[in-house]
């Protein structure tokens, strides 16, 4: 496993925290970050879509965000970014923009909903196309990325089994992570 990372945003619980084993390698891989934006420009391009100077700030700015987000999170990080500096606020992308191209980014599987509770969704960057599965604490909202690729496997043949031609799968595994456990034994102690 690679580098883990957490990344806090607002849950109802209290911070949400993320562990990306893998979700720093487009962030911190300049080259390969540039070649996704092309690859995903051309997939736009093809479907007859506009090239905005927004649009592309924002494939950008969710490249350089890291893989988990909420979008009103990630709106609220690139208008910072953009805050007093003229060059930028020219380009900055406004909500709806951030919201159509996420959209359009689900469309193309570059980004998918990972959780949705509570009205709120949790999307994950998808390029590297790697399988895994999330582990989320219901307590205090820690995300843990995990794999198995048996159990990939599984979930497709039991889709093939029941005559489903197999597309995607999302699986949520929602437990409670060893810290609250021990807060909560601790608690009862």
């Amino acid at each position: 496993m690679g580098p883990q990372r957490e990344n806090k945003l607002t849950y109802p619980g209290g911070k949400m925290k993320f562990s990306n084993p893998v979700g720093e390698q487009i962030k911190e891989n300049v080259q390969q970050k540039e070649a996704l934006i092309k690859e995903i420009i051309e997939k736009l391009k093809k479907k007859g879509l506009k090239i905005t100077a927004a649009r592309v700030k924002v494939i950008e700015y969710l490249l350089q965000y890291g893989k988990h987000f909420e979008i009103e999170t990630l709106v609220d990080w690139i208008r910072e970014r953009c805050k007093g500096k003229q060059e930028l606020e020219k380009v900055c992308p406004s909500r709806p923009t951030v919201y159509r191209t996420i959209k359009l980014l689900e469309e193309l599987g570059y980004v998918k909903p990972i959780f949705k509770q509570n009205n709120r969704t949790i999307y994950e960057l998808t390029p590297l196309g790697e399988e895994h599965y999330h582990l989320m604490c219901v307590k205090c909202g820690k995300l843990v990325e995990f794999e198995n690729p048996r159990l990939g496997k599984e979930i497709r043949d039991i889709a093939l089994s029941q005559g489903f031609r197999y597309l995607n799968h999302n699986l949520e595994v929602l437990g409670i992570c060893p810290q609250c456990q021990e807060e909560e034994k601790e608690k009862q102690n």
